[in-house]
């Protein structure tokens, strides 16, 4: 495997569990993720 596809591959994991760490929920409550900056506030669902 070469350097680069295994840095992309390790790459995609991190932001993967970071996202699943973030948005969590269950059937009785959806997952909800809120970002809040100074300007904007923005929901993931």
């Amino acid at each position: 495997m070469s350097d680069r596809s295994k840095t992309k591959r390790v790459a995609r994991q991190r932001r993967h569990a970071r996202v699943r760490k973030t948005v969590n929920g269950t059937p009785a409550r959806p997952r909800l993720a809120v970002f809040r900056s100074n300007k904007h506030i923005s929901a993931q669902i």
